[in-house]
């Protein structure tokens, strides 16, 4: 009986211990079971976070890098959609946020004139002498690099550098096809919201527009036909007043046309560097971003011009100081949705320095009449007035890639300025006339031809006329 006791007592204790043993696994196993779920629902939010700092990096990847705001930097692109190629131009991105970018425009220009022009690939005025010619040339090809995203305290700092092969020729055999390198613009330039500084070859701010054209780019569209134009080395300040008033002001080289022919590289005096006066402009303009409701932007503006020549003449080295400057009126917006015009009028004197009275400044042995006969009068200024105007339409159809251009323009110097003692066959007029035709297969590349035609007017060559049509094609990148 007591073995029988002694046996249930000893199963009663195993019984007590396996209950106790399948509490604690299974507390144990709970617990564990609990654990794994916290690993995993820590496990989903650092996926979810991780999601999230992804897609911020893929956004901030896509986005454009800043472009500095100068006035030849192109404007922003919008981020590109997945799966498309970058639409920057190319470049180089330098250290904090510092890009640099390669920039041109390859021309190719096959050209036939039907007499004599003072230039046979982009000629200016019909001249008295020569004969017609055909070639091709690609010597108006520019190249270029800008430098953008530099700041300086709270301004934005720019660069550009900028060339064309319109230099001349070197005096070997095919040498015409050799262009010589020529700097066409050099400067830096601070941006503020509402200033900027400029310093550097540029543009000069008097009579600032040019015409449309793929035919003439080594010299304006219309330059000595009521075009003036120069890119001189300058100082000059930008302002902003409001939404539609710019001001600019520049001190320039004082280069009034003459050029030194003793030398080709020591550089000599010219009559505008020996005045020690520098040119002096300023420009006041008007713009509005929707002129006449076409949603685009319209500009008028009025500018101005002073400078001096002097010369030193006779064995007494007697001094002559010529007067140089001119007032301008210049314009370029849209009459409707797909009609334009520019144009630019002026009078002024001695500004053969910007191609004006028919590239000619001064008169050097200058007389008046006294009855029938000629008094010798000393030096004078040329004075001269005219300008151009360009329409343009944008035919409906084609994707708007079609341009049609007409211009006009005239240089009308002042014919009692002309007067000289000596036998000299001076231009006492120029008239121009051009239609363009411009055909876009891509905002980089296009075909153009252009038909421009020359009236000169001489003192004793009378009047000389010359045709020149143009078949040109240019790329930009």
């Amino acid at each position: 009986m007591n073995g029988v006791n002694l046996v249930f007592k000893n199963m009663k204790n195993i019984i007590i211990i396996s209950v106790v043993l399948l509490f604690v696994v299974g507390v144990s196993a709970q617990t564990a079971q609990d654990d794994v779920q916290n690993r995993i629902k820590q496990l989903e939010a650092q996926v979810q976070q991780m999601q999230v700092e992804l897609e911020k990096l893929k956004k901030a990847t896509e986005s454009p890098a800043p472009v500095a705001k100068t006035e030849s930097a192109k404007p922003e692109t919008k981020p590109e959609k997945k799966g498309e190629p970058d639409k920057r131009p190319i470049g180089v991105d330098l250290a904090n946020g510092v890009r640099l970018t390669p920039y041109g425009t390859i021309y190719f220009n096959a050209f036939g004139n039907s007499g004599g022009t003072n230039n046979a690939d982009v000629p200016i005025f019909a001249t008295t002498t020569g004969s017609g010619s055909g070639s091709a040339s690609v010597r108006q090809t520019r190249l270029g690099l800008k430098l953008e995203g530099l700041k300086v305290g709270n301004g934005k700092l720019g660069a550009v550098v900028e060339g064309d092969f319109f230099g001349g020729f070197p005096s070997v055999a095919t040498g015409e096809n050799f262009g010589i390198f020529r700097v066409r613009l050099a400067f830096v330039r601070l941006d503020w919201e509402k200033t900027s500084v400029t310093a550097g070859q540029d543009w000069m701010v008097f009579a600032p527009v040019n015409p449309v054209s793929l035919a003439a780019a080594g010299n304006p569209q219309m330059a000595a036909a009521g075009n003036n134009w120069a890119r001189l080395p300058q100082a000059r300040v930008d302002r902003k007043f409001g939404d539609h008033v710019t001001w600019q002001g520049a001190l320039l080289e004082p280069q009034t046309g003459d050029f030194a022919a003793n030398a080709t590289f020591v550089v000599q005096p010219t009559s505008g560097a020996a005045s020690r006066v520098p040119f002096i402009q300023s420009r006041i303009a008007f713009s509005e971003k929707n002129w006449f409701g076409t949603k685009k932007r319209g500009t008028i503006g009025v500018s101005g011009h002073f400078g001096r020549s002097r010369i030193y003449t006779g064995a007494a080295n007697l001094r002559n100081d010529i007067t140089s400057d001119g007032v301008a009126l210049d314009w370029n917006f849209p009459i409707s949705e797909r009609v334009s015009i520019s144009g630019e009028a002026f009078a002024g004197r001695n500004l053969g320095g910007f191609q004006a009275g028919v590239v000619q400044s001064y008169n050097s042995d200058f007389a008046y009449r006294v009855g029938s006969s000629l008094v010798g009068g000393g030096f004078r200024s040329i004075s001269t007035r005219g300008g151009w105007t360009q329409i343009g339409v944008t035919p409906p159809g084609l994707d708007d890639r079609l341009g049609i251009y007409g211009s006009i323009g005239i240089d009308d110097p002042e014919n009692k300025d002309l007067v000289s003692l000596s036998h000299r066959d001076w231009r006492t007029r120029n008239l121009a006339f051009a239609a363009d035709v411009i055909y876009k297969f891509t905002p980089q590349f296009s075909i153009g031809a252009e038909l421009r035609r020359f009236q000169t007017n001489y003192v004793y060559s009378s009047h000389q006329n010359a045709n020149h049509v143009n078949l040109g094609a240019a790329y930009s990148f």
